[in-house]
């Protein structure tokens, strides 16, 4: 099957004004129909060579989404970026796009939205009109007979999350994509009404797969805001999904945080989310009290509990890997944080469902992400690579069927490298639990003390809750880990003003089951993150080492005897960049 023959089927069946609404807060929409959008990017694809890359960079989706189906209709391979604001400014963004260019064997085409950054790039380019009077909206003349191959060729490329280091191209096959928009609608329980809103950028998996193919892939209305006007205006993307009685949307764990925090009670008069049946949360470690917190926050406005939808996916296998029965109500497990080992069991505590009274003690709660999608095959192996068939065992999950990509793309040959007999190893620790799988951490995200592995994300949850910070805004991880004794560190963002740290706080955190050492406080979002929100612990780590890491106060529990820490009192000091050994980055020792 071709990706562009499926979407062609599923809106000539559909209501002729279904299509796309491009949301502009504050200013007027643009709506599309399916029908003319098509034409449209089949018009912008006629100016694209056949059988190439076609690397998009752009701002708005209007221009982002014309160039990646027209260069399907071209036959050719889109990739899009992401765009300058995510990626630090226009000179990082240029060095990006240069240096994804340079990976393609021959020629790559960059469309380029006009007006985007200044300065010419190398190599052909096809501009991207800004508004839509810059296209030809009316297309003149019938659809291609046919769209092409299908079935293993590649459709498009699509960059790994790089929570773990430099991201790397995917190629996304057909028969890849069809197999997972088709999985999504049986687990979602999705039929032919159905209405999505999503602000999530295009360049990410969730954004472009799990939102814009998924509705184009079922003829489904699909309404999309820029993911920095979510950023600003919260309270667009819950009147948005109340306005247009959207009944399914999605986003990380920090969206749903960010939108249950920072929307005004007075925005809300009116709002109505009872519509909404599948609200999807992945891409990020799911916390209890974000889900409680979304939950509670918007509850008297219709939302009900089953609708939170918690998935398990990546750009490796298309999109969505696992996701529980369609309607149950979220589920999770406590789990004892101290003693993770591949193939050992995993100390449960409890378990309960979300807004059920919030459990007790020091576990960790952990929600359930349900079952492989129809096509795909789950498993856990331990560190030898033996399967780990017993419930509640730690293993490392691995894929296979019919939605793990063609493979990453060889620089060489420009082809994909299948991945070995087919089988995806994610790097991500799980276990099962009455049938249904529980996602852990990256491997590369524990934390190996004595002999004993912690697991980054759930000391997170610790960290967060002694400052009563929110846990997106922590990241903790050791120093060195090639070193066994260096120092367990936190960095906390987005705080003001100088640290007021408890001697009741600092004995807490030195009490964990892994005591923190060094606590970095930024006024600023100074943890590096994939473009997809994840965050970088590699990355993290480097900058503590050469103390690019910027921060303003530093306080050590240990050295706090009881004491508060207050800014730069006797306990706390400036840290404009930190030497993760115990010495600030002008070489004095921190008290």
């Amino acid at each position: 099957m071709n990706l562009l023959d499926a979407v062609r089927d599923a809106v000539r069946g559909a209501d002729p004004d279904h299509g796309i609404r491009f949301l502009t807060p504050g200013g007027p929409d643009v709506a599309m129909p399916y029908g003319t959008f098509l034409r449209t990017s089949a018009w912008l694809g006629r100016k694209m060579p056949e059988d190439t890359a076609v690397v998009i960079a752009a701002n708005d989706p209007l221009p982002t989404l014309l160039a990646f189906f027209g260069a399907l209709w071209a036959g050719s391979r889109p990739l899009i970026l992401p765009s300058p604001r995510a990626l630090g400014g226009e000179e990082p963004f240029r060095r990006h796009v240069e240096r994804t260019l340079r990976t393609f064997p021959g020629e790559a085409v960059l469309a380029l939205q006009e007006g985007l950054v200044r300065g010419d790039f190398p190599g052909p380019v096809v501009p991207l009109p800004s508004e839509p009077g810059g296209y030809d909206t009316l297309a003149p003349g019938e659809l291609p007979a046919t769209a092409g191959p299908g079935g293993d060729a590649v459709a498009f490329l699509q960059a790994t999350s790089a929570s773990t280091g430099d991201s790397k191209l995917l190629a996304i096959s057909h028969a890849n994509a069809c197999a997972n928009l088709a999985a999504l609608r049986v687990s979602l329980g999705m039929g032919r009404d159905e209405r999505m809103v999503s602000w999530l950028p295009l360049y990410h998996d969730m954004g472009l797969v799990g939102t814009a193919l998924l509705s184009f892939f079922h003829g489904w209305p699909l309404y999309l805001m820029k993911p920095t006007e979510f950023i600003m205006w919260p309270r667009e993307w819950i009147l948005a999904l109340s306005r247009y009685r959207a009944t399914i949307t999605a986003a990380p764990n920090f969206g749903y945080d960010h939108a249950y925090r920072a929307v005004d009670e007075r925005d809300l008069t009116g709002c109505d989310l009872s519509a909404l049946r599948s609200a999807v949360i992945g891409a990020e470690p799911i916390r209890l009290a974000t889900m409680d917190g979304f939950y509670r926050r918007y509850r008297p406005y219709g939302l009900s509990r089953s609708s939170l939808v918690c998935s398990y996916g990546m750009a490796e296998s298309t999109l969505a890997s696992s996701m529980p029965e369609p309607g149950s109500t979220p589920r999770y497990v406590l789990v004892d944080p101290v003693g993770m080992e591949s193939g050992a069991p995993v100390r449960l505590l409890g378990e309960g469902l979300l807004d059920d009274p919030p459990p007790q003690g020091y576990g960790i709660p952990v929600f359930s992400v349900g079952r492989a999608l129809n096509g795909l095959h789950t498993a856990l192996t331990d560190d030898d690579g033996r399967p780990v068939e017993q419930e509640a065992v730690l293993g490392e999950i691995t894929l296979r069927g019919t939605s793990v990509a063609a493979g990453p793309l060889d620089p060489g040959t420009g082809r994909p490298r299948p991945f070995p007999e087919g089988l995806l190893h994610t790097g991500d620790l799980g276990f099962r639990h009455r049938g249904d799988l529980f996602v852990l951490e990256r491997k590369k995200h524990v934390i190996i003390r004595h002999g004993r592995n912690h697991l980054a994300a759930l000391l997170e949850e610790q960290v967060a809750a002694v400052l009563e910070r929110p846990a997106h805004e922590v990241i903790v991880l050791d120093a060195d880990i090639y070193d066994p004794a260096s120092e367990i560190t936190a960095v906390v963002e987005h705080h003001d003003g100088p640290p007021e740290v408890t001697g009741a706080q600092a004995a807490a955190l030195r009490a964990l089951d892994l005591p923190v050492d060094a606590v970095l406080f930024a006024r600023r979002r100074v943890i590096p993150r994939t473009t997809s929100g994840k965050k970088r612990y590699h990355t993290t780590r480097q900058q503590l080492a050469d103390g690019s890491l910027k921060a303003e106060y530093v306080v050590r529990p240990g050295h706090l005897h009881g004491n508060g820490a207050h800014g730069n009192g006797a306990h706390g000091s400036a840290a404009h960049g930190f030497n993760p050994h115990g010495n600030d980055a002008h070489g004095e020792s921190t008290p």
